[in-house]
């Protein structure tokens, strides 16, 4: 009995002093998800219930917002590299994104968005969005878009002073040229949100006919058009 207490206190002593090691940070994220249509914007919120210690500004501590892409939608990589140029955003795609492809033929992709250490007290994070064309049904409406929870990651050295966390390991790119791969940690944040379920015009195959007539009828007046005036025009 007393060889089982003098182990426990062994245990209980470590285990404090891992605590005094690590910093404890306590995140939250908000969601919020603007404007309808095709082209939507992904709002965080990113917020610390209380100032960092001294500490976490002294370590290599980093963190980055995972966010899977559903073949509902896209980020536009061309836009996302001018973001990245203007300093707006630290991000990655991971994936191949076809801009051009509709749902039913496109494939989900990851992208990662890089944060300071600064932005875990109070940070503000926009990430541009595009919705697809879905295939068209018979009665038309609107599909529905399911936008999952993003993941929340955090690196850190074996050097560094660590953040108090336990979380599963995650390969990811260290940043933004993903030149490496890191293990990085999931770290659980209170999420201020739920899931979204985002809505999509859909076509409607019984106006298939009339779309038909129309286009083919506007296609044979630009034609006609275009010969007339160059008929006119003297050579």
């Amino acid at each position: 009995m007393k060889v089982q207490l003098i182990l426990m206190c062994i245990f209980f002593s470590f285990h404090c002093v891992h605590c005094d090691e690590c910093t404890k940070l306590d995140i939250s994220i908000t969601q919020k998800v603007e404007h309808e249509g095709f082209h939507r914007n992904i709002l965080w919120l990113i917020e610390s219930t209380h100032t960092p210690e001294q500490k976490w500004f002294q370590s290599d501590c980093k963190f980055s917002i995972k966010q899977d892409i559903p073949n509902g939608m896209f980020v536009n990589p061309d836009e996302i590299a001018d973001l990245n140029r203007t300093g707006e955003l630290i991000s990655y795609i991971d994936g191949i994104v076809d801009v051009e492809a509709p749902a039913h033929e496109s494939q989900e992709h990851i992208i990662y968005v890089f944060l300071n250490q600064s932005d875990i007290e109070r940070a503000s994070i926009t990430l541009p969005v595009h919705m697809r064309y879905q295939r068209s049904q018979i009665t038309g409406g609107y599909g529905k878009v399911l936008l999952r929870k993003p993941s929340l990651l955090m690196l850190c050295s074996e050097s560094s002073k660590r953040a108090c966390v336990r979380g599963l390991k995650v390969e990811a790119p260290c940043d933004e040229t993903a030149h490496k791969v890191c293990i990085w940690k999931n770290f659980s944040y209170q999420a201020l949100f739920d899931e979204v379920e985002l809505y999509v015009p859909v076509g409607d195959l019984d106006d298939y006919p009339l779309v038909s007539i129309v286009t083919l009828l506007l296609g044979c007046t630009g034609c006609i058009y275009i010969l007339s005036v160059l008929s006119t025009t003297p050579l």
